[in-house]
């Protein structure tokens, strides 16, 4: 298990209390065999100088270069990464506990899978805080609509270095390269929660999101009929967020879910 090597890729811009939050979260992690590679967008708040002193437990690099926005940087850490499997953690977001990456790898040797997708903690319209776990769903209901939030999914990185992020789009970029990535491949759903995501952020902007998702939809509608049935997907999708309607795959996160985190995950035949 111990050479299996995680590459855990971390993009920040001026961001340093998230960014600090994310490298300790990472630090923590009991699996030693991480190599961790920060990309920062030549923040000028002091990431920098963060970046350069900090002291890791875990193999650590950073880049600190202008570049173009998110994709850029996520297609930057995909080209520098190393490792048997590949996650992106942002600047911001925290790994639900301790023992996460151990309890993944440990599936990925069990199990033989290529990609895996867990549960995450997020904003929502009905909660500041909710606990979503995805539908275990094969990869072409990815057609209708995004269920694989990328703070929770796992892949390996030469599966992952095959594809780029498309760098026109701002929020949905994980969307469109799971459409162009994932057909054929059977997702592996881990009965664990990942990570918690940081509110806020360019995500959090739900028209933007919506837009896109409604674009990328379209993009892969092969048929006449695909279109259509596309086209009733989006209208579906833009009134439930305009009405601020919660997934039905999520439930609110509680007290005692806090406390759980603290505590080693319960999930060991994973």
């Amino acid at each position: 298990m111990s050479d299996c090597l995680v590459s855990i890729v971390t993009i920040t811009k001026n961001h340093i209390n998230g960014l600090t939050e994310t490298l300790t979260s990472v630090q923590e992690q009991d699996y030693q065999h991480i190599e961790h590679l920060v990309i920062d967008g030549d923040s000028t708040d002091g990431s920098k100088e963060l970046l350069n002193t900090y002291v890791h437990s875990k193999h650590y690099v950073y880049y600190s270069e202008a570049d173009s926005g998110i994709s850029n940087a996520f297609n930057k850490g995909v080209a520098k990464s190393s490792g048997h499997l590949i996650f992106f953690l942002n600047s911001g977001d925290i790994f639900f506990s301790n023992s996460v990456i151990s309890e993944v790898v440990a599936s990925y040797h069990q199990k033989q899978w290529k990609c895996a997708q867990g549960g995450v903690i997020a904003p929502s319209h009905s909660s500041p805080e909710v606990i979503y776990m995805p539908p275990k769903l094969p990869a072409h209901f990815l057609h209708y609509f995004m269920f694989l939030p990328h703070q929770g999914f796992f892949c390996e990185t030469s599966l992952h270095q095959q594809y780029q992020f498309d760098e026109s789009l701002k929020t949905s970029m994980d969307y469109d390269l799971f459409l162009k990535m994932l057909p054929g491949l059977e997702i592996f759903y881990l009965p664990l929660v990942v990570a918690k995501r940081e509110p806020g952020g360019i995500s959090s902007n739900w028209q933007l999101r919506v837009s896109e998702h409604a674009q990328i939809r379209m993009k892969y509608a092969t048929t006449r009929v695909d279109q259509e049935i596309a086209a009733c997907i989006n209208a579906l999708v833009y009134w439930k967020n305009y009405l601020k309607i919660g997934s039905p795959f999520s439930r609110q996160w509680k007290t005692e879910d806090a406390a759980n985190s603290t505590a080693s995950s319960p999930h060991k035949n994973i």
